[in-house]
């Protein structure tokens, strides 16, 4: 069973002014536990619980921006 909650559409500017939109979603996936995924132009980037990389090709210089603009979202 997966347990998830999503966010679409939600515009990140990262530190050049270059705005993007991104889809997040956070869940809970049977025996692996909790994870996040952020998702843009085809692009994405897997978390943990603890929102600790374990995989993805979401280009670096987004990361920051991303996972600071998921915590916004999840009230962390």
């Amino acid at each position: 069973m997966t347990d998830r909650t999503t966010f679409t559409g939600i515009p990140v500017t990262n530190r050049e002014g270059v705005e993007k939109y991104f889809d997040f979603e956070v869940g809970r996936e049977g025996e692996s536990g909790q994870y996040a995924r952020i998702t843009m132009d085809g692009c994405q980037l897997i978390l943990d619980e603890d929102l600790a990389y374990i995989k993805g090709d979401l280009p670096e210089q987004w990361h920051k921006r991303a996972i600071s603009e998921l915590l916004f979202f999840i009230g962390g």
